[in-house]
């Protein structure tokens, strides 16, 4: 069993964010659409059945949108598993220096952090930003927190910012007490922060090439990246990068945004991938992709091992009660483990037959692009260096599908209304998802395959 760390949270945590600021500043990102939860519980769900538990980084619990929007409490009865830990605890890891979620939460009050999930517009993040920066004093912080605790620091330090209104700032600070206080009781796992292999991830994916910027601002935005420009204490920052972007988003020349959203994507791939080789976590990548036709995927099936999931099957999940979920999860239990622990696709299989048994199909939301999961393992070579391994064996070429070149292995999955979810593993010979020409949604395990024609 592995953690899965997803970057499918930074695209909820902005949609999110996006919905309150459309609503109005005093809209509070909490009060969730049922329909908005289900998804935000699917995506949960489908997570922790990829891996057994998700890991998060402290950024994305305590600056993510999603998780202002959950209660603790509340995902013990809908997120749990029976198998795992009895039920009594979170299937979630969270990194924190020294393992003190709570004197991480401080050490970002108190050293400037930009809180980029608040339901207010971008400008006031970033003037909450320079607010809590002018007012940085981390020694002063930590020696308060032991008289002050965490939630009342919290709040004090918000307060002195006048950034926030007294509303949003209290139900803020109310849900960061909750997780705090979830911790502190063992119901979720808080490990010590790794320092980010970026060594490896660079290696296993270097930044783009100047040739590959389309203009002269995109091109000295990456000669910053590579040339350590943005690095803090040896380690790329990323709100040092995204600083940089900003001015190319707004300039309003389409080659400048264009170079902004590309240098953004690779660097969070880099990014959430040092911090998985790190933490020696599965890496979940968002990757939306068109369904194909019930003949096409009939065609796959022929080629190349996979498994079927129920259309919309991260919604199914969501939609399901506690009960309903812990009952399903307790007949999976033995093919979730066979899955989690030696990455036997009939025993996903047996987990998507379950799911389709269980469940009717949800109302089709009018598009035809499902986001799924990229999923990525890591392991260490003979010679030292990690490389990006496929999970699961006996793995065949589907070239005839995705084309000759480097090494890579796929799972890719039909969406849409139409036809049903196709989960294939593939070893293929593509070196990008831009190279993909397929209308598949993609859930990909990109990888050298032990001993395969590719494999070191």
């Amino acid at each position: 069993m592995t953690a899965v760390l997803s970057t499918g949270w930074d695209s909820v945590r902005q949609r999110a964010t996006l919905s309150a600021q459309a609503a109005g500043a005093a809209a509070p990102v909490e009060r969730l659409t049922a329909l908005g939860r289900a998804e935000l519980l699917g995506r949960l769900r489908w997570e922790v059945l990829q891996g057994g538990t998700l890991f998060l980084t402290y950024p994305q619990l305590l600056d993510g949108a999603a998780f202002a929007a959950l209660r603790p409490a509340a995902l013990l009865d809908e997120l749990a598993i029976r198998a795992i830990g009895g039920g009594g605890v979170l299937p979630i890891r969270v990194n924190s220096r020294n393992a003190d979620l709570a004197g991480q939460l401080i050490a970002m009050l108190s050293t400037g952090f930009l809180f980029s999930s608040l339901p207010i517009p971008d400008e006031q993040c970033l003037r909450l930003q320079r607010e809590l920066a002018v007012r940085a004093d981390s020694e002063a912080a930590a020696a308060a927190l032991a008289a002050e605790g965490p939630v009342g620091l919290a709040d004090r330090l918000l307060a002195a910012t006048g950034v926030l209104d007294t509303p949003l700032r209290r139900r803020t600070v109310a849900r960061w007490g909750d997780w705090l206080e979830a911790a502190e009781h063992g119901l979720l796992e808080v490990s010590p922060l790794t320092p980010a292999d970026y060594a490896t991830a660079y290696a296993l994916l270097p930044p783009p090439r100047p040739e590959d910027a389309a203009s002269a601002e995109g091109r000295a935005v990456l000669a910053s990246w590579t040339g350590g420009e943005f690095d803090v204490n040896g380690l790329p920052s990323r709100s040092r990068l995204y600083e940089s972007l900003d001015p190319l988003l707004r300039s309003g020349d389409p080659n400048a945004q264009a170079d902004a959203r590309t240098l953004r994507e690779s660097f969070d791939e880099t990014y959430y991938r040092a911090i998985a080789v790190s933490e020696g976590c599965l890496l979940g990548l968002a990757s939306p992709r068109r369904g194909v036709r019930r003949r096409e995927a009939a065609a796959l099936v022929e080629q190349t091992p996979i498994v079927i999931f129920p259309t919309r099957f991260e919604l199914r999940l969501g939609l399901m009660s506690g009960e309903q979920w812990q009952r399903y999860t307790d007949d999976a239990a033995d093919a979730l483990a066979n899955w989690w622990h030696r990455r036997d696709l009939a025993a996903l299989q047996e987990v998507g037959d379950l799911l389709a048994g269980r469940t009717k199909e949800p109302p089709a939301a009018g598009v035809d692009e499902v986001s799924v999961s990229r999923l990525q393992r890591f392991v260490h070579s003979a010679h030292g260096v990690t490389a990006q391994m496929a999970a699961g064996g006996g793995i065949s070429l589907a070239t005839s599908l995705l084309g000759q070149g480097t090494s890579g292995a796929f799972a890719a999955g039909a969406g849409g209304a139409l036809t049903p979810v196709v989960v294939a593993a593939v070893a293929a010979g593509v070196t990008r998802l831009t190279d993909f020409r397929g209308r598949y949604d993609v859930i990909e395990l990109p990888g050298v395959i032990p001993g395969g024609p590719h494999g070191h």
